[in-house]
Formats: C-alpha cells, structure tokens, sequence
C-alpha cells in the first residue's frame, strides 16, 4: 500500500521545508514519511555520490512489515536472500539452533540484502514521490529561531547549506533532523552527550564467496576462547563475515587481505571452506552510545545520528528506519496544523527505552561471543544446547532480534480502557485472517482480508469489533468523528471464518466483540477500549488533535 495523505493543511499550518541532514537509510526514511504526507522537504547529504558498501545487511521483519505498508518489501524481498535459522558451533561441533519460524509474522525470517541496494530502493521511492536528494550539499552552521509568540509559528530552525561548488546557502527550516551519523554537526555543536564506551577489541569484516558445506539459508556463528567468527548468507555463496581480529599486528587502518581472513576461518570455523573472491573488507572498533534525549527543541535525532551499537543483532540500520516512521507522522501533523505540539514529546518517550533495549542487549551478546575466559566459553558450551531448546527462549529470543516485540505502551499516547483482549494500547497491530467492512464508504462489502493489509500509513484505522450483523456506525459516532474524518478509516472487523482456530486468534486479540481499537499511522495501537467508551476515544483525538472548524 503506497498511499499520499488526504490530510489538509490547518489553520496553524506551516510553510516552511523540514531539512534532514544525511540520506542513508534513516534520512531518506524521515523524507519518505514526511513527503507522504504532502510536507516540503530538503534532503541533503555530503557525499558526492551513494555508498556502493554492504554495511549494514539484516532487515529484520518489524521494519518488512512496516516497508510493505509503504509498498518497498516485495521489491525487497526480490534482491535479499532469507536466513530462516541461527546455528552457533564451538570447535565445529553444533551447539544449538535458533529457529527464525517463531518470529509471530509472516516475514519469519531475517532478510539479508546489501545496504546499498535498500538505500536503491529507497532512492527510487523518493524519486517516486518527487523528492530530490541534494548530494554534495553539507550543514556548515546553524542556530534555532526562538518564536515570538505562543503559537510557536516564527520559531524554527536557521541553517547554513554548501553545496558541491562551494556556495552558501540561507536556509529557515520549520524543523531539521539530524541522520547524519555517527558524527553528527548537529549533535556536536549542541554539546548533547553521546554516553556509552568503546569496546577494546578490534574486529574484521568482510563480503566474499565461500565454498563448503554451510548452509545458504542460515546465519552461522563460530565461537571459541579467543574470539568468534559470525557468516551471514547473501546468496549464491555470497557472505558477509563479521570476527574477532585475532591478527593484532596488522595496521588498525589495513583492510584484511583474502589470506589473512582464510586463517581466521580456519582457526575459529574448523570446518573445511575456501575463501575467495573478496568484494569489500575492513576493519573496526565497536562503539554503543546513545543520547539521552532525541528532541532539542525543533531539532530531531535518529538512526546513528543518537544510537550506535555493536552490530550483534542485525538491529542498527532497522532501529534507525524505525525511528523516522515513529516520527514522521508525528512531524508531519504538526507540521500542518492538525496536531498539538505536544505530541512531539511522545517519539523520544516511546523510541528510548527501545534503543536502549537494543544497546543493551547488543553489548550483553557481544560481551558473551567475544569473551577469552575459557570458563565463560566452557559455560557458553554447556548452556546453549539446553536453553536454545526451550520453545520460550525460541520465542523471546525471536521476538526481540525481529523488533515485533517492541511496544509503546507506556507512552503519553497510548490509552487503554475497558480490556477485553490481549491487545493494549502502545503494542504493534497483530497480523491474521479476519473479515471486515470499510464504513466510510456506503457501498463497502465485507470482504476476507488480513489486518495489516487493512492499514493505511497516510492516516489512523480505527477497527470496530462486533457481531457481523450489526456492522454501522451509529449516525451520532460518525457526527462526531466528523472533526477528523480526513484522517480516519474506518472497518467493522469479525473473525475471517466460524472454524474454531479463527474464532480463538480472534478472541485472543481482541475479546471477542463490541471493542474500539484505533491504529495509529505506524501500525501501532493508540487507543484501546470498549464501545461504550467511545467518549474516551473522542477525547483522546481532541487531546493530540484538536478539533478545528471543518465548515
């Protein structure tokens, strides 16, 4: 589904562009969302020219589900190789599998494609949606412009732009996001402390052609005493390996040669493979930092530009993307008018304790993989094939990897009252078979569909859950909603079929009948709650957008 907004500009709407420093994948992200919602946008970025580097390779199912929505998976999915399973060794002997299968998504699997052929597609959407990224062009100064006024209307932010051929120029941006990495200016010069540490071991990383027995659909990931060695399959015995470099003496700033990584394979692997073909190698220190804070003032970070991290995961380049779909609605409404300023203080509120999640548990892996104490390899090698066998740690150790877990029900903005199912308010909409019927439109037949398939990310879907016969609004709900009818589907859902299994999923989710469940533009849950709290839903879109005359 690749929707324009229908949303119009309000009363305080703004005029001036949105500026995103930086077009990787979390800048061309933040451009995406902004431009769907009819929101001018500079997009500039140092570079001369794209980065032709894997980097960053796994894109995990949350951000899959999130891209079909905006019509790039299947195109995706086209070019990537799928990894259906993690196997760790120790000494070439298995110790244990994590089955990707259990990932509670129909992209169960990590999909592993070059970064630079995500950033392609990306690139050719927003060329789609007339967007144009201005290459060679870096932020040199800038200063945010105080309003003189409650309304917030002059406030903003005053840049200074060079362009390839050197010249300056002026520009008043209503906002700015900073996705310009690790090194952010903007960061820099804002003095925001970048807190974390920098681990001591150095590691190699590289993309080349392996032959031997390991399987072409699965992660593999060697462990010893004095380092690991992770291989991720792109396809047709194409591999990115990421190891501990154990080769010391080699210059900090050499790329690993083809010999040099043969016998990092042969010490840790110990499984018959010969390298060859190498396309791109490096080496690095890992670095996990992050801010405290993703808003300063009318300033926005995201992607690495506030989180950096062990890549351990496969998480960095999705946590970023993710970022920008959490705000970009947000910004976007804002932007025109249509939502309370304060609503800018939920991305922070519900991204952080994600990221932080994420660092977390990046270190705390790669603190394990990379360790040399003998005793904590030996208890590794002990430990794993009993704990990998239990269908929970299956389950929660997928969940997390794959980000499908990741929920924002403690956010300012999420509202549950009156539970009936297992959802709640801040969590991502489940996917399943259901039928439903679109009421905003008169003629609308109900019709078998999945539930994400149903959301749209140019607006809100609000699902009303009852019995099939009694699929209306009632004539006062739809004057009442008529503040906001531009930004608003909505469907009368059931379970798909009378079977039992269906009837069950359904029920689980959503308690069976008469529940109001509003989907936010991001695919998660804004509101939860009975019909008859049909009030509170009211007041909860006139507290985050309130009601203007829509005569």
């Amino acid at each position: 589904m690749n929707q324009q907004s229908k949303i119009a500009q309000g009363t305080l709407g703004e005029s001036r562009p949105v500026l995103i420093i930086g077009a990787g994948p979390t800048g061309m992200t933040a451009a995406m969302e902004l431009a769907r919602f009819g929101v001018p946008v500079r997009l500039i970025d140092k570079m001369p020219t794209p980065s032709t580097t894997s980097r960053a390779l796994a894109v995990q199912a949350r951000t899959l589900e999130l891209l079909e929505q905006r019509g790039l998976t299947q195109q995706m999915l086209q070019v990537g190789n799928r990894g259906t399973a993690a196997t760790l060794y120790s000494d070439s002997k298995r110790l244990g599998r994590i089955e990707l299968a259990n990932i509670p998504s129909r992209y169960n699997y990590i999909l592993l494609i070059s970064q630079a052929e995500t950033e392609r597609l990306l690139r050719e959407h927003l060329a789609q949606q007339g967007v144009v990224i201005e290459r060679g062009t870096e932020l040199v100064a800038f200063s945010q412009i105080e309003s003189a006024s409650n309304l917030g209307k002059n406030a903003g932010v005053r840049t200074v732009l060079r362009n390839q051929a050197g010249q300056l120029e002026e520009l008043d941006a209503a906002y700015a996001i900073s996705a310009e990495g690790a090194h952010s200016l903007m960061r820099r010069t804002l003095n925001l402390e970048f807190k974390g540490k920098s681990l001591p071991q150095r590691y190699a990383v590289a993309d080349l052609y392996l032959d031997s027995d390991l399987p072409d659909n699965e992660l593999s990931i060697f462990l010893t005493s004095h380092g690991f060695l992770a291989v991720f399959p792109m396809g047709n015995r194409h591999f990115r390996f990421i190891a501990s470099d154990t080769d010391q003496q080699a210059d900090a700033t050499s790329e690993p040669t083809l010999a040099e990584l043969q016998r990092l394979y042969d010490t840790i692997a110990h499984r018959p493979g010969q390298l060859h073909d190498l396309t791109w190698s490096s080496r690095f220190y890992i670095n996990s930092r992050m801010l405290d804070t993703l808003r300063e003032r009318r300033i926005f970070f995201g992607g690495d530009s506030a989180h950096i991290h062990s890549p351990a995961g496969g998480q960095g380049m999705n946590t970023g993307i993710q970022d920008m779909i959490d705000l970009g609605w947000k910004l976007a409404l804002v932007w025109h008018g249509k939502a309370a300023p304060e609503l800018l203080d939920t991305y922070a509120e519900e991204r952080l304790p994600v990221i932080r999640q994420v660092v977390a548990r990046t270190e705390t892996a790669t603190d394990i993989f990379n360790s040399t104490s003998k005793l904590v390899h030996q208890l590794l090698t002990l430990a794993a094939p009993v704990v990998l066998n239990a269908q929970f740690i299956q389950e929660l150790s997928t969940g997390l990897v794959s980000e499908v877990t990741a929920n924002y029900r403690a956010s300012a903005l999420s509202r549950t009252r009156y539970l009936r199912g297992e959802l709640r308010a801040g969590d991502r909409m489940p996917d399943f078979a259901i039928r439903a019927q679109l009421l905003t439109e008169v003629s609308a037949q109900s019709h078998e569909a999945t539930l994400q398939v149903l959301l749209d990310p140019a607006c809100f879907t609000l699902f009303v859950v009852g019995d099939e016969s009694k699929a209306a609004l009632p004539y006062d709900w739809v004057e009442q909603l008529r503040p906001w009818q531009d930004m608003l589907r909505i469907y009368h859902i059931a379970p798909a079929s009378s079977s039992a299994e269906a009837t069950a999923q359904f029920k689980q989710a959503f308690g069976g009948s008469q529940s109001l469940l509003l989907v936010r533009p991001d695919a998660y849950l804004g509101f939860v709650g009975g019909q008859h709290e049909f009030h509170s839903l009211l007041g909860w879109f006139q507290q985050w957008f309130p009601a203007q005359d829509v005569n």
